[in-house]
């Protein structure tokens, strides 16, 4: 008999969970905000969104286990790393220089900022990566048969997923402009595409999740939560073109056994 191409159960269990995982951040940390008026504006919440994001990805790595036998990894792979280093460049240069940059003004902030702003970049990097990088990647690779195609197929749906839902955050009280959250969500596709590009290739969400910081990372201020309008001519060539064409390199068909090692090898039942 032949076997299924997918298997629509478990593809619909992963769109539902991340969906699912979200909404469940997103309604409570809303009705938080407008329960108590000016909370966004306050570092405190910071460490209030971090318990709740942390609160959920607890149930995500349950979730993981429970439909797909499987178990997201924290722990770095040095040695599948150490063969092809190379794949940290393009994401560093991107989404780490800044943060560097702006690391030896660390001194200038009090240590409950600091601890603000940490708790902010983190939580959000955790949260998302295990959310979509890890349930969304293993459930997906559980969901599909293998072929040269599905490497491609899995990051452009969890990378989609990862990106519009950032269209919620026009709800916020302190919301950013509608421009402001479109570039986001472009933003945020291709970082997601460079995300899945280091998970895949390591089978661990350790690096996708220090990527993810370190350009989430910037000292707290009262309107941290607040995008601004950048041009789209130096956004779509930084942001778009750069990592669009560095994930397409990696994932082309080519390169699939390598982007399969560390994913499920057939569908799961």
């Amino acid at each position: 008999m032949k076997e299924k191409i997918m298997n629509w159960k478990k593809f619909l269990t992963t769109i539902g969970g991340m969906w699912l995982a979200y909404l469940a951040y997103k309604v409570t940390t809303l009705i938080l905000l407008y329960t108590f008026d000016g909370l966004q504006s306050k570092p405190y919440y910071e460490f209030i969104y971090f318990i709740i994001v942390m609160a959920i990805t607890l149930v995500i790595l349950n979730w993981t286990k429970k439909f797909f036998k499987q178990k997201i990894i924290f722990s770095p792979n040095v040695v599948a790393l150490k063969k092809q280093w190379s794949i940290l460049i393009v994401p560093l240069f991107l989404y780490g220089i800044d943060t560097l940059a702006i690391l030896p003004n660390t001194t200038e902030h009090s240590f409950y900022i600091v601890m603000a702003s940490i708790a902010s970049a983190l939580g959000a990097a955790i949260f998302e990566e295990v959310r979509d990088r890890g349930f969304g990647g293993i459930g997906l690779a559980s969901s599909i048969e293998n072929s040269q195609w599905k490497p491609m197929f899995i990051a452009i749906v969890t990378s989609f997923v990862f990106a519009t839902t950032h269209y919620f955050n026009l709800l916020m009280p302190n919301a950013p402009t509608f421009v402001a959250t479109n570039q986001q969500v472009v933003f945020t596709f291709f970082l997601g595409m460079t995300s899945i590009v280091l998970y895949m290739r390591t089978g661990s969400i350790f690096y996708s999740i220090l990527i993810h910081f370190l350009n989430n990372f910037s000292f707290w201020t009262s309107t941290s939560d607040l995008s601004q309008d950048d041009g789209w001519a130096s956004m779509l060539i930084f942001y778009a073109l750069i990592p669009g064409l560095y994930s397409i390199w990696c994932l082309r068909p080519k390169k699939a056994e390598t982007n399969l090692k560390y994913l499920p090898d057939k569908q799961s039942d």
